[in-house]
């Protein structure tokens, strides 16, 4: 019997994308438009036409704005690098707006259509060809799907900006405040749970005795949850930027604008603004006092339970354990790591410093090339202090023109005020006192660079002479003086009973040849 002829199946490009704001809706539009979902009916797709996907491009993000999908720009380089006479010239996607819905992404589809790189565009219920009509018909369902982008972001940006009016942050979801009410008249009130957390953060922060790392992993221990993910947050840039959210003062930002909330401020603009300026030190205060242990005051870390290793001294030998205060090394004595010998850190962090230190001969040098360097860095320096001797001039203005309002309305008759007039006034004031403290905040960070532009040499002398044969002094040091050196340039020392690891500061990491951490076996 002769053999079955089989069709032979023509090979096309599958592409499959989620918006991001199809994330934040609810679950059967989710799952309507899963890549998963559109994956399976782009195979249904193929299946029907005698088709055979050879790659599946996709994206996750809005197709609102044009040129800004990292697959689409892929599958579209495909498409121009084989030419017409390529052999793949079809693409399978659910829906067309799947592909675009702008002018920019659109026209580049019926470009390549109309110059032959593309043949075919195969959706579920329609195959548009390169014919004139059916690039006329894609061409007004691209400008339909447009059009109905527009109209949802011109009702949100109607809605955003009738909420700023009253006052409430539109569109924001931080921990510590949650929206409450009807839909599409819900106000923020303050959440429970969170909110004393981020009062505290701010407290703590704001002492400068804290650094941010030390207070994420307080808002780690305290449950800080994120109102988005339901989850803690997991690292301490997320943290940093909680810690620079104004809202959290009663003032947030719209348009450009700086507006007063209508909802209660979990911490005072003092506060807020102390916060910030220990965000722009480069450094924190340490804690006082010093000790016989070259290692001790929490210099290096249990890493089984993250306590701190205290020394001790037994037979005349220093050695690090664990206090074995937090779980699990508190009830669990088998998981306790075993005494760290003094020695023998000394020994390994000798090594550890030679893949850092520099010679006599080479300080020389380099100071030497400093003096050529100091006046590029320093214009630096010059250029941020015009920029923020121009922010200056804008605060001050803004403190003149509120207090010129408050003038103003303060000469409105007492018979004539009411709700209104003391919600301006009350407005007005808040606004003065914000300007007035981002005045002083930007004559402290002017004060601050000014000093920082004539340091600069210093600053850099200092860092070479932090490393200029390092190891042989470590070796001669006392254990204060150790201390010294190695907090200079490690951090995170962690111990689990058989490794010591830790990390390298900034900027020492880069001389290690890009390796940032380190760690050896005890043996």
């Amino acid at each position: 019997m002769p053999k079955e002829k089989v069709e032979k199946k023509t090979p096309v490009y599958g592409y499959i994308r989620k918006s991001t704001e199809e994330n934040q809706e609810g679950n059967s539009r989710r799952q309507q438009n899963s890549l998963e979902y559109q994956r399976k009916t782009n195979e249904e797709i193929a299946q029907r036409n005698n088709l055979r996907i050879v790659k599946t491009f996709q994206d996750s993000m809005t197709a609102y704005k044009a040129f800004v999908r990292d697959g689409f720009k892929e599958m579209l380089d495909v498409f121009a690098e084989q030419g017409k006479e390529g052999n793949v010239k079809g693409i399978v996607c659910t829906e067309h707006n799947r592909l675009a819905r702008n002018f920019g992404d659109g026209g580049l589809i019926l470009w390549y259509l109309q110059d032959g790189l593309i043949d075919k565009i195969y959706t579920f219920d329609k195959i548009f060809t390169n014919s004139a009509s059916d690039q006329m018909m894609l061409a007004i369902n691209f400008a339909m799907a447009k059009h109905s982008s527009d109209e949802t972001s011109f009702r949100s940006r109607r809605t955003w900006d009738l909420k700023a009016s009253q006052g409430q942050p539109p569109n924001q979801i931080i921990p510590g405040y949650k929206y409450v009410g009807e839909k599409g008249r819900k106000v923020w009130k303050v959440e429970p749970k969170n909110a004393p957390i981020i009062i505290e953060m701010f407290e703590r922060f704001g002492s400068g005795k804290y650094t941010v790392y030390e207070i994420y992993e307080f808002t780690k221990e305290k449950g800080l949850i994120s109102p988005r993910t339901g989850k803690p947050y997991k690292s301490e840039k997320s943290v940093r930027e909680l810690l620079k959210k104004k809202e959290y003062a009663g003032l947030f930002e719209y348009n450009g604008e700086e507006i007063k909330g209508s909802y209660k401020s979990l911490v005072s603009l003092e506060l807020y603004f102390k916060a910030q300026e220990v965000l722009e030190s480069s450094s924190h205060p340490k804690s006082p006092g010093k000790s016989e242990y070259a290692y001790s005051d929490g210099l290096i870390k249990c890493q089984i339970c993250g306590g701190n290793m205290s020394g001790t001294i037994r037979k005349g030998i220093t050695y690090y354990r664990c206090l074995n205060r937090a779980e699990p090394c508190k009830s669990k004595k088998s998981l306790r790591p075993s005494y760290l010998k003094e020695s023998l850190i000394d020994e390994k962090i000798v090594d550890l410093f030679k893949d850092v230190e520099i010679s006599e001969k080479k300080f020389k040098q380099l100071s030497s090339y400093i003096s050529d360097l100091f006046e590029d860095e320093k214009s630096r320096y010059r250029t941020d202090l015009v920029v923020l001797k121009g922010k200056l001039s804008n605060a001050q203005d803004e403190f003149s023109e509120y207090s010129k309002q408050l003038s103003e309305l303060r000469k409105v008759p007492s018979n004539r005020r009411g709700e209104e007039w003391e919600r301006d006034e009350e407005g007005y004031i808040s606004l003065r006192k914000n300007a007035h403290l981002n005045v002083d905040t930007l004559k402290r960070r002017i004060s601050k660079t000014e000093e920082l532009q004539e340091e600069i040499p210093s600053m850099m002398i200092n860092f070479l002479e932090n490393i200029k044969i390092v190891s042989s002094r470590f070796k001669d040091a006392s254990p204060s003086n150790k201390r010294q050196i190695v907090d200079t340039l490690c951090a995170n020392f962690r111990w689990d009973g058989m490794k010591l690891s830790w990390d390298w500061k900034k900027p020492y990491h880069i001389l290690t040849g890009s390796e940032k951490k380190g760690d050896w076996l005890r043996e």
